[in-house]
């Protein structure tokens, strides 16, 4: 047994080695794209899993015996159940990284005051998928 979990071990260290995180998203491109996704959608990507499942062999359409093809539908319930999971119960959550610029104006009997400097603290920040 213990033959296994050393194999298994070294399988999982060579997956997970050869993965790398995706390049970062420059933050004005970021901020100005992310509004332009149209968000999740079930119909949309059952639709599409269901399209090509003919790749795989897998009956399209009605059976041949004129029934509806149950394997779509479920599909479809599948797909539907894991992006609603998604959408209510899936959290971002963020680091924001010190060095932020920041401009602070005031003013006191001396006159206008105008402060210029960077964020020290780390910040941090939650968010929804939509």
């Amino acid at each position: 047994m213990g033959s296994i979990s050393n194999i298994f071990k070294v399988i999982t260290t060579a997956l997970e080695a050869s993965r790398t995180p995706p390049p970062t998203i420059p933050a004005p491109l970021l901020m100005a794209g992310a509004k332009l996704r149209p968000g999740l959608s079930p119909i949309s990507i059952a639709a599409k899993i269901i399209s090509r499942q003919g790749e795989a062999g897998a009956p399209v359409g009605v059976m041949p015996s004129g029934s509806v093809n149950v394997s779509e539908i479920m599909e479809s319930i599948r797909v539907e159940e894991i992006i609603n999971a998604i959408l209510t119960d899936a959290r971002i959550d963020i680091a924001i990284p010190p060095g932020i610029a920041l401009t602070a104006q005031g003013g006191n009997a001396g006159g206008p005051i105008v402060v210029v400097g960077t964020t020290v603290g780390i910040g941090t920040g939650t968010g929804i998928i939509r």
